[in-house]
């Protein structure tokens, strides 16, 4: 998938799913950081625009799409004034960036507003709903920069704030075997050779895991899909 990191492999390919693109699409991925996500998303066809608040992940993003030949346009901006005009996306992806945005609101209603008459929002986001102790989602919260936790009823309204109908939502990352390894990198604050080495693993377990006995009801990620009324 790109990535070392089994939790953003488990959250890219469920975005990739419920992204459904089609050749030629227009499609913005916000807070994209390295952009490696959005260039999966121009391999499939689409035209892809990633926006990140840091300098240095957009130009190791400008690096990689130059590096596989990739038509792209990066540019550092802010979620909360996207430098694009109403209506020009068809489809607009977020992965685990809504938990780091002190203004979900004013992020949200940006998205919507230069997303297409009905174009697609799909995002994921930091939940921790599944069973997890004071002290782990503290440690959390601290080396993950979270300021927000999302439900899947939180999300749904602050989503029809901002204009949009929520399709569907599911939580990942919700298993006892996933919880294992996820505690085990926030212990390793989710950096280090060995969270590494041990992210193969826990993606093949967490992925059987969790389509065997994940709960429905709570999760570590939220992923949800949504429609711009």
């Amino acid at each position: 998938m790109g990535t070392t990191s089994f939790i953003r492999m488990i959250d890219w390919r469920s975005i990739l799913d419920w992204l459904d693109l089609e050749e030629g699409e227009k499609v913005l991925d916000v807070a994209c950081g390295d952009g490696i996500l959005s260039l999966k998303i121009a391999k499939r066809g689409c035209s892809v625009y990633g926006i990140d608040i840091s300098e240095n992940a957009i130009s190791r993003a400008s690096q990689f799409a130059e590096r596989d030949n990739v038509v792209y346009e990066f540019q550092v901006g802010d979620a909360g004034c996207l430098p694009y005009p109403d209506g020009c996306f068809n489809k607009i992806v977020s992965s685990s960036s809504l938990e780091h945005f002190h203004d979900d609101i004013k992020a949200l209603k940006e998205m919507n507003r230069v997303l297409r008459p009905s174009g697609t929002l799909v995002l994921t986001t930091d939940s921790l709903s599944y069973p997890i102790d004071y002290r782990t989602k503290r440690r959390h919260r601290r080396i993950g920069n979270v300021v927000n936790y999302y439900n899947s009823g939180k999300l749904q309204k602050r989503l029809e704030v901002c204009g949009f109908t929520m399709v569907r939502s599911k939580y990942l990352l919700n298993s006892r075997v996933t919880s294992f390894f996820y505690k085990i990198g926030i212990k390793l604050e989710l950096s280090g050779l060995l969270w590494m080495a041990i992210c193969p693993i826990a993606y093949l377990l967490s992925s059987i895991s969790d389509r065997l006995f994940g709960m429905k009801s709570a999760g570590y990620t939220l992923i949800a899909e949504a429609k711009k009324r």
